[in-house]
């Protein structure tokens, strides 16, 4: 039976969805966790929210749903639900498939001769099970591992996930505030103003930019195109709100491209 949370009388611990999770899959994980659990859209949410729940993201779309959400505990999370049609798998989904027999986080040598003395025990009793991925993340030294460039990240795995990417163009979207910045780095502009028109023509706004569609169309030309470029991306930025900024960033994340904001 599900737990309440504890909490005062009447209150309610909010969940954020920072994925790409439908209605109704927000509707059963609301009702999985039971009264006093609510879950909502990023788009929908107040900044009083408790947790966010967010793909593998930059360091830069962290810090923006970090201020965002100054109290709430920012969950990276990777899910799979076949039965669902889910399908929001990351860094470490990715490595697990690949079959090794552990995957360890150790942040020291000391800590890491225990891992190996345990293993071989397995193998010289003839084990051939796997043992189970564990994290834990010590305070003052943030984990690596789930948050690397998407190059080292398939290298690390070492696995048919590099192929892929070996096929991808290098090039790196630069997020730049266009009216604050002196300089710009070489690449090509995404022109913007052709999806300004559009998606003023479709939902009939003045501020286009301030409108999640227009987040989603930005993102999915960022994401073709970084595809065939041979040079960097460059995406002005300027006068942006922090949840369309995050938008953008986790769904570039999302689709393993490499970014970083100018300068």
């Amino acid at each position: 039976m599900t737990e309440p949370p504890e909490q005062g009388s009447g209150s309610t611990v909010l969940v954020v969805t920072a994925m790409r999770l439908s209605k109704t899959a927000r509707a059963e994980l609301s009702e999985l966790l039971g009264p006093g659990y609510t879950v909502v859209d990023l788009r929908s949410a107040p900044s009083t929210a408790n947790i966010v729940l967010a793909p593998v993201s930059s360091p830069m779309a962290v810090a923006i749903l970090r201020g965002e959400f100054p109290q709430a505990r920012i969950l990276f999370t990777e899910l799979q639900d076949d039965e669902r049609g889910i399908s929001l798998a990351g860094p470490l989904s990715r490595i697990v498939a690949q079959a090794p027999d552990g995957y360890f986080v150790a942040h020291s040598l000391e800590a890491l001769g225990p891992v190996v003395q345990s293993e071989a025990r397995l193998q010289l009793a003839g084990s051939t099970g796997r043992t189970p991925l564990t994290l834990s993340l010590t305070t003052g030294l943030p984990l690596q591992a789930p948050d690397l460039h998407p190059l080292d990240e398939t290298e690390a795995a070492g696995s048919p996930v590099q192929e892929a990417t070996d096929t991808r163009a290098e090039a790196t979207v630069r997020w730049i505030d266009r009216a604050k910045s002196d300089s710009t780095p070489p690449g090509q502009w995404l022109d913007l103003e052709p999806i300004d028109a559009l998606v003023t023509h479709l939902v009939g706004t003045d501020e286009p930019r301030r409108d999640v569609l227009w987040a989603a169309l930005t993102a999915e030309c960022v994401v073709r195109l970084a595809d065939d470029l041979p040079e960097d991306l460059l995406v002005d930025i300027a006068g942006l709100e922090p949840t369309i900024r995050a938008e953008l960033q986790i769904r570039i994340a999302s689709e393993q491209i490499p970014q970083t904001t100018w300068p």
